[in-house]
Parts: structure tokens; C-alpha cells; sequence
């Protein structure tokens, strides 16, 4: 029964991260059609902000830094780079994006060495829930990161400026053709994108590990989640993270940590050769 109770809370709470992880990925992706590979390079980011100003803040602050760093970084990848191509083929944004995240690679390489750390936790300590020890960092991830997909599902869906954003992943055309400012709703969600990539990399920073090459990892999963719920399919998006957080829990106490992502990229395979569209996603007619 613990080893099932473990199991429940564990999966719970690391799906909750892998929510955040895959949100701003699929804002960007549903709405602007932009393949952000600079969002994993953004969850760096705010690992590293949170890292540094940990130093001379106190954990709250330090905090507040992260999510405000990748919020602000999100916006200058669009503001300097990515408006200028995003209306070209598909291909040209990716390998922009792709170049970016290698740049901020290198940046974090240069400023911080290739070795890994470990990010301080919110809180230290823990507490026994149902027989399993539980970092209070772990349930603040958790708590944290159900408040943030909640609030980010109501100002999508109940705010003006929320709708504006719904109306342009719809048709652009026609959002501005209703008077919805697209460059007003281009910012908007790089920025929010942005500290949702910056909430998740404090989380993941202290969760797993803090390197340059951090970013691969959480990409990895917004591409996983995305391909197997289905592209812009907020119940798919669901499905599909609960899935793997889950799947990934089992693989690490049942069989070995170096195993994690193994039986989530065989998911993926069957899920691509069965049904590409993705598990809740439209077949595209032609």
C-alpha cells in the first residue's frame, strides 16, 4: 500500500511541473503556429536567475527573479528575432528558435561552467503523507503549480485580453478584423509563455539538476505531450501529461532513474504510428 500511495503522490506532483512545462510550449505553438524551441532554453534561464539571486535575496525573491527573467528574456526572442521570421515557412522559425536555444546554451556555458548544481529548495524539509516522505519543495511545486494553470485557464477564457488571444489562435484575420491589436497579443503571450518557462525552471532546477544542457529534457516532454494529446487540445494536453508523469514515476521506482524518458519515447512511437494526429487531436483533411 505505501509503495502504491508513493507512487500516486509522486506521479501527482511531477505531473503538475510537466504541466507547466507544456503549457507555455502549446500557448506559443496554438496560437502564434511557431515550433518555440527557446522555451527550454527559457526554463534554463529562469533556473539560473533563481540560482544567482538566491544569493543576495531571500527564496521568495529569488523566485519572483526567475519567472521575471524568462518572462522578460521570452519577449526580447520575440521582440529581436522571432516577429521578423514567424510568417516564413515553418522550418526557417524552428531553425531560428533551435539557434537561439544554442546561444542561450552557450551564454549559460560561459557565465556558469558546464557543471552541473543543485537549486536551494523554497522550503527544507518535509512531511509524511499517507506513509511517503514529501519535501515541502515538492508540495510548493505542486501547490504552485496548480494555482498557476488555473489562473492561467481563467485569464484565457474569462479576460478580454484572454479572448483577444483566443480570437487570433482562431484567425488572425478575423481577430483583427474585430479590432484585436495581433502586436498587443503577440506580447502578451510570449510574456506569459516566458514566466511560465521561468516557473517551471525553478521547479526543475531543484527537482532534477541545473546545467546548460538542463533544457533538452523539458523539451523533450512539451514535444511528447503535445504529439501524443494532440496539438491545441487543452483535454489532450491533460491526458497526455498525466500519462507520462505517471509513466516516469513507475519507471524510476520500479525499474532504474537512468530509465526515465525510455518507455514515454515508446508511448510516443505508437502513438505517432496508430494515430499521428495525437490521442484527442483532428485528423487533417486535405
Amino acid at each position: 500500500m505505501s509503495f502504491i500511495t508513493s507512487i500516486a503522490i509522486n506521479g501527482a506532483m511531477i505531473s503538475a511541473v510537466y504541466a507547466l512545462i507544456a503549457i507555455g510550449f502549446t500557448l506559443i505553438l496554438g496560437i502564434r503556429g511557431v515550433i518555440n524551441l527557446t522555451h527550454g532554453a527559457l526554463i534554463m534561464v529562469g533556473a539560473y536567475a533563481f540560482l544567482v539571486s538566491n544569493y543576495v535575496l531571500p527564496p521568495l525573491g529569488a523566485f519572483v527573479v526567475g519567472i521575471t527573467t524568462a518572462s522578460v528574456a521570452s519577449f526580447l526572442v520575440y521582440k529581436g528575432v522571432v516577429q521578423y521570421v514567424e510568417g516564413n515557412d515553418l522550418v526557417v522559425s524552428f531553425m531560428t528558435t533551435l539557434v537561439l536555444a544554442l546561444f542561450l546554451q552557450q551564454i549559460a556555458t560561459m557565465l556558469f561552467s558546464s557543471s552541473a548544481r543543485s537549486l536551494a529548495p523554497l522550503v527544507p524539509g518535509g512531511v509524511a503523507v499517507g506513509g511517503t516522505r514529501v519535501s515541502y519543495n515538492n508540495l510548493i511545486a505542486f501547490v504552485i503549480s496548480i494555482a498557476a494553470l488555473t489562473l492561467v485557464g481563467y485569464f484565457i477564457n474569462r479576460t478580454r485580453t484572454g479572448r483577444s488571444i483566443l480570437a487570433t489562435s482562431m484567425t488572425e484575420k478575423g481577430a483583427v478584423l474585430t479590432g484585436v491589436n495581433i502586436d498587443r497579443v503577440n506580447a502578451v503571450t510570449w510574456l506569459l509563455a516566458g514566466g511560465l518557462a521561468g516557473l517551471a525552471g525553478v521547479f526543475w532546477g531543484s527537482l532534477q539538476v541545473t546545467s546548460p544542457t538542463m533544457w533538452f529534457d523539458p523539451l523533450n516532454l512539451a514535444f511528447i505531450i503535445v504529439i501524443i494529446g494532440g496539438i491545441a487540445r487543452s483535454a489532450g494536453r491533460s491526458s497526455a501529461l498525466v500519462t507520462i508523469g505517471y509513466l516516469q514515476t513507475i519507471t524510476v521506482t520500479v525499474f532504474n532513474p537512468s530509465y526515465r524518458g525510455l518507455f514515454s519515447l515508446l508511448l510516443l512511437a505508437v502513438v505517432i504510428l496508430i494515430r499521428p494526429e495525437g490521442l484527442f487531436g483532428r485528423e487533417y483533411v486535405e
